[in-house]
């Protein structure tokens, strides 16, 4: 799609962090993970000052399963028409499903928006 804005975090981790500080729309992650234990991706409609990982609940939460000592596991989704966020787009990378336990090796982490 063009006209997208891209996003790359090589060590995606248990703090929120800003995607797009103001309104928008999701149009693709890629998330991959080294870790032996699953990970999670959670999605927040809010400002990272707004998130406290592990208790404001996530708008999403993606589960990018554990790699296996050779193979990184990885999550991938695109979504034609974006997910809509209304605030901002914030994201943290945890061991749960809402929860804030900080993977053992960062998560490298790609995002398409507008």
């Amino acid at each position: 799609m063009a006209g997208l804005r891209t996003l790359v975090d090589s060590d995606g981790d248990n703090s929120a962090q800003a995607c797009k500080t103001s309104n928008g729309r999701l149009y693709g992650v890629e998330v991959s993970n080294p870790n032996s234990a699953d990970a999670y991706l959670q999605l927040f409609d809010l400002a990272t000052g707004s998130v406290t990982v592990g208790t404001t609940t996530p708008k999403l939460s993606f589960l990018v399963p554990a790699g296996n000592g050779t193979i990184d596991g990885a999550y991938d989704d695109y979504w034609t028409d974006g997910i809509e966020f209304n605030v901002a787009i914030t994201y943290a990378c945890t061991t749960g499903v809402a929860t804030s336990g900080d993977p053992t090796t960062g998560l490298i982490v790609n995002m398409m928006y507008r």
